[in-house]
């Protein structure tokens, strides 16, 4: 007998699935909704397998159980049952039920029944598994009490019908957080370096930006927001900026060489002028959209200090706590005498410790040590 399902279910049934790609607790929605379609009294999805050392990471439908029960039965799973489940590392790309595996007589007197189906009102349970592109196995496992009974051919023919959909959203999830966790590093590096990064359309119009981008922009001290643009101060400087970049679109279009600018802006309050450039972003032509990002714009303040790591410094270069120190007193521009007076010692004692750091770092002047503290990855943490 076939599954009763109309394309509207299915098509949000598999919309489900794939905004669980993108969207915290979607994975729920995708298997609540399995569950109603297969007449289900639960569905889980196992990402990561449980192991000795880690109880994996499980997501449910749930609505059934008792919170209580589930918590003890999942440890109680987790922790004794798992290598007794005859569903452990069953074939891939395949739906196997218990009953392929054991006769429901022999499956009744096990202790893996007793002691963890039979309190949970659980008959039969189908298992489907399939490997992420780094060979890691994803399962799921849909269960049914007595009365719903076993699982037919055609409810079988149906979940192996999923398994490309399912690999796809799990894959797509793990690389999306990847992505995003790397973004996350990368933001809070270029955070420390006090660098605004703003990211425009094929139009110049700005995408995005992060939020040190978005507080010098607030700040409109020589530069700011003119609705979807940046805008400067100075008329001339802004007549140059949009050139810039209007060149660099123009030239992406063309698919010819695209030239990197940079242009310095006063700032009424007087501090330091911000320093701008203005780069192009790869594009792939054949994927591009509106929303596609064409430019970047790169923003810093002098004024803002770099902060460095005493930490990574000393472990970098093998310095003492106050060889550091004095290492990151210098790269700010400090003198032999500040140094001294900031950390109330004598100026010979600063010049010994000097001479220290040169010997380990295999820099020979101030100006290199400076130099190799500022380009270190110390001022990146």
């Amino acid at each position: 007998m076939p599954i009763k399902i109309d394309i509207a279910t299915y098509s949000q049934l598999l919309d489900s699935l794939y905004e669980g790609a993108t969207t915290a607790n979607k994975e729920r929605s995708f298997l609540s909704e399995l569950k109603t379609i297969l007449n289900l009294q639960h569905a889980s999805l196992i990402v990561r397998q449980p192991s000795p050392t880690d109880g994996g990471l499980l997501f449910s439908s749930g609505e059934e159980l008792d919170i209580t029960m589930l918590e003890t039965s999942k440890s109680l799973y987790m922790s004794q049952y798992y290598a007794q489940d005859p569903l452990v590392n069953i074939p891939l790309n395949e739906v196997v039920t218990l009953q392929d595996i054991m006769h429901q007589d022999q499956l009744v007197k096990s202790d893996y029944y007793q002691l963890f189906l039979k309190p949970s009102n659980i008959y039969s349970i189908a298992g489907l598994d399939w490997l992420t592109d780094r060979s890691s196995r994803i399962s799921l496992r849909l269960s049914r009490d007595p009365e719903q009974g076993d699982f037919t051919q055609p409810e079988r023919d149906f979940l192996t019908m999923l398994v490309p959909h399912l690999a796809r959203s799990i894959s797509l999830g793990i690389e999306m957080q990847q992505l995003e966790s790397e973004r996350q590093v990368y933001a809070q590096s270029i955070s420390k370096r006090s660098i605004g990064i703003l990211t425009l359309d094929k139009s110049g119009e700005i995408l995005r930006m992060n939020n040190t981008a978005e507080q010098y922009l607030m700040e409109k001290d020589g530069i700011g927001r003119g609705q979807s643009h940046v805008q400067l101060k100075n008329s001339t400087l802004n007549d140059t900026l949009k050139g810039y970049i209007t060149e660099a679109l123009d030239a992406i279009q063309k698919n010819e060489r695209v030239p990197i600018n940079a242009l310095a802006v006063p700032r009424p309050s007087g501090k330091l002028d911000y320093q701008i450039v203005v780069k192009p972003m790869p594009i792939d032509k054949q994927k591009e959209s509106d929303g596609s990002p064409y430019l970047m714009l790169f923003m810093q303040d002098p004024e803002k200090n770099l902060e460095i790591s005493v930490r990574l410094l000393m472990n970098l270069y093998h310095l003492t706590l106050s060889e550091a120190t004095i290492a990151i007193l210098l790269s700010e521009g400090n003198t032999m005498d500040e140094v001294a007076e900031e950390l109330e010692i004598k100026k010979n004692t600063v010049r010994a410790h000097l001479r220290s750091i040169f010997a380990k770092t295999g820099v020979t002047q101030q100006s290199m040590l400076v130099s190799l503290v500022l380009t270190s990855l110390a001022s990146t943490p």
